[in-house]
């Protein structure tokens, strides 16, 4: 007898329409390691802090040895977010919204999303610029950072340095109304 026949066969399906309603397209994002450091606030004041030192450094006649610690800090420093924003994915499908973090510990959180309460677009001065912006998602699911306490404690999860984050508000806030509406749930706060 051969092995094989062990194994029962059948069709794997795929997992991308598995849970798909109305045929809407799954949408991912996540934080972007390149809009934080040239299209946000804190990316800038990292770069003119490190012509700063340098500058410094070359001032005190140490240029190349201010250029080269500098170099190897910020090169671990950002390399490090890079990974973090690399291995963190936020999508949203047609039922929930799905959270994948972590580099060493992977942590996977979803969220229905007829439980999110409210969606707001932050964005500083520069990151108007370039139309990407910090998303915060309030929600009545336990998962995320707790944003208040009470009877009806809500959660708040944010996902920063997000491109086309306008966008994303406008088609998780189209989604959230259709799920509401297909499943008859209606928003009451109490207190």
């Amino acid at each position: 007898m051969d092995p094989h026949d062990i194994i029962e066969h059948r069709p794997i399906e795929n997992r991308s329409t598995v849970r798909r309603m109305d045929g809407l397209p799954r949408i991912e994002f996540r934080s972007s390691t390149f809009a934080w450091l040239f299209q946000s606030g804190s990316g800038w004041i990292i770069l003119v802090l490190a012509v700063a030192v340098i500058a410094g450094g070359s001032y005190a006649g140490y240029w190349w040895q201010t250029l080269a610690v500098l170099t190897v800090v910020l090169s671990v420093f950002i390399a490090w977010t890079h990974i973090e924003n690399r291995t963190s994915l936020f999508w949203i499908d047609d039922q929930r919204l799905f959270m994948r973090r972590g580099i060493l510990m992977r942590s996977e959180e979803e969220v229905e999303l007829y439980r999110i309460k409210d969606v707001k677009v932050s964005f500083s001065i520069i990151q108007q610029m370039f139309d990407n912006g910090t998303i915060q998602i309030s929600s009545s699911e336990s998962s995320g950072r707790l944003a208040s306490v009470g009877p009806q404690p809500r959660t708040t999860i944010e996902v920063t340095n997000v491109r086309d984050a306008r966008a994303i508000r406008a088609e998780l806030r189209d989604r959230v109304e259709a799920i509401r509406q297909k499943r008859g749930v209606r928003e009451f706060d109490i207190g």
